[in-house]
């Protein structure tokens, strides 16, 4: 199965795609690996044209110094072409696993991102942190510095109006998960409010930070492109399924194996309707996907391996996505009304399966 993840990679290189974005999760079967840095470094030497980013690297369950260090030999290896997702994760049965508290995970975040700043402004002489999470001193420089400076881009996934501002204060770019036009405009005015106040912090210009963070905001989702006349509600019932499960005991803690049919029936037809999946024919995809690009979002995040989808349905679904589906969006233009539309008319309250996905994060 990696084998097959690294070789759909290499056709996403291949065919033209920019960037590849790894997630991170643990125990659940619900990837084929567990440590997305490593991967990465693989990808990194492997794919040298492709950007690589993590959607999301679960930072309460890593140490700051750690993480800082592997990041800055990443994006070494990564000759800069490096944007690090973080997030706060929502997965009980993941920091069960660690030992973490998955109540404290946004105060144990938001000390980790502190203590990552803190290191990546250091100089030779080192520092110390102390707080209720984290606690040392590192005496001397953390090896290799990294390529981008100060650090590494960041993106960053949340769902919190105050989280959201304070993104895009920083100057990172912000990651949007299963949500429709409607949920995304709120967020996207929460964020846009922050990155008009952002500041250069020895990087370059306020015009160049809010260009990088706009350049690098994406969205996700899993799309399927059937060929025509496919009823893929029948073919990819079985990774629907699947996933439908993996996603129960990784993102709510629900034992996936054990649900009830009537649990997993409603988790089943929540995910169905809730905007996660783009499936259809290439038409069809084109225009579900359309009011993104509409919205001014630069990256659509391809998530196309999912539900241990076999790898030849994989391949062709990629096939006809840049055949028949890239051609319709590329050079669609961000419609400057659509925003304020949504704002003042559109109903931003999220699907049940995005706030189950979710969680409060």
């Amino acid at each position: 199965m990696l084998a097959e993840v690294l070789a759909q990679v290499d056709l996403a290189e291949r065919s033209g795609f920019s960037d590849v974005w790894i997630t991170e999760h643990h125990f659940t079967g619900y990837n084929v690996y567990s440590d997305p840095i490593t991967l990465a470094a693989a990808i990194s030497q492997r794919n040298p044209s492709l950007r690589i980013g993590f959607a999301v690297n679960v930072v309460p369950l890593s140490h700051p110094i750690r993480f800082v260090t592997r990041c800055n030999l990443l994006d070494q290896l990564a000759s800069g072409n490096l944007v690090v997702g973080i997030g706060p994760g929502n997965a009980p049965d993941e920091f069960a696993g660690y030992g973490v508290d998955i109540a404290a995970r946004h105060e144990r975040m938001a000390e980790f991102i502190a203590v990552c700043r803190r290191a990546w402004s250091a100089g030779p002489d080192g520092f110390a942190y102390a707080g209720p999470h984290y606690r040392g001193e590192v005496r001397g420089r953390i090896i290799p510095a990294p390529v981008q400076r100060p650090h590494p881009h960041i993106a960053f996934a949340s769902s919190d109006a105050g989280r959201l501002e304070m993104a895009g204060r920083n100057g990172w770019s912000l990651l949007l998960g299963p949500v429709g036009p409607e949920v995304i405009a709120p967020r996207l005015a929460h964020y846009l409010r922050g990155l008009g106040a952002a500041a250069p912090d020895g990087r370059a210009g306020a015009d160049g930070i809010r260009e990088r963070a706009l350049a690098d905001t994406s969205v996700l989702r899993q799309i399927y492109v059937a060929e025509e006349g496919e009823d893929w509600r029948r073919t990819i019932a079985g990774p629907i399924d699947v996933y439908v499960r993996k996603s129960a005991a990784a993102n709510a803690g629900e034992a996936g194996e054990d649900l009830s049919p009537s649990r997993f029936q409603d988790w089943r037809d929540r995910y169905l309707t809730g905007g996660w999946l783009v499936a259809g024919p290439a038409a069809e995809v084109a225009q579900r996907l359309a009011p993104l690009a509409r919205l001014g979002i630069a990256n659509l995040l391809c998530w196309m391996n999912f539900g241990h989808m076999e790898d030849a349905r994989i391949r062709a679904s990629l096939h006809r996505f840049v055949e028949r589906v890239l051609p319709q969006l590329r050079g669609m233009e961000a419609d400057p009304a659509l925003l304020p539309a949504l704002l003042s008319g559109g109903d931003a309250r999220e699907t049940d399966f995005a706030r189950m996905w979710r969680g409060d994060s």
